[in-house]
């Protein structure tokens, strides 16, 4: 009974770490906060599945867009991916912009973020 015990205890185990493991670059085991960092902003929409790269502005790394026509400051961007050249692949939501107000990037919240090979 004790053997049975111990190899029940191991499977949960093993299931427990291919479980988190299977969720990396989506649920903040990556870094990613999912707790949204620009609250007192509206929502404008939400760009899915979209292709770019991180540069740097201003001491500030920023999500260019793959067309380099849109710039994005996503308040919850991971430390892994602030590298300059970065290519990667995001679903953000993007954030007002109050009035009178001059930034460096359209302020944004990741959902999702990968390195691109």
């Amino acid at each position: 009974m004790k053997g049975f015990v111990w190899n029940v205890f191991v499977c949960f185990c093993l299931l427990s770490l291919i479980s988190c493991k299977s969720f990396l670059g989506k649920s903040g085991h990556d870094g990613l906060s999912l707790t949204d960092c620009l609250a007192d902003r509206k929502n404008q929409e939400t760009l899915t599945n979209q292709q770019g790269s991180i540069i740097q502005v201003a001491d500030q790394y920023v999500i260019l867009s793959q067309d380099g026509d849109s710039r994005f400051l996503a308040c919850n961007l991971p430390e892994t991916y602030k590298k300059e050249g970065e290519k990667v692949t995001f679903t953000l939501i993007v954030k007002e912009i109050f009035p009178n107000e001059r930034l460096i990037a359209t302020p944004a919240y990741l959902t999702e973020i990968s390195s691109k090979p």
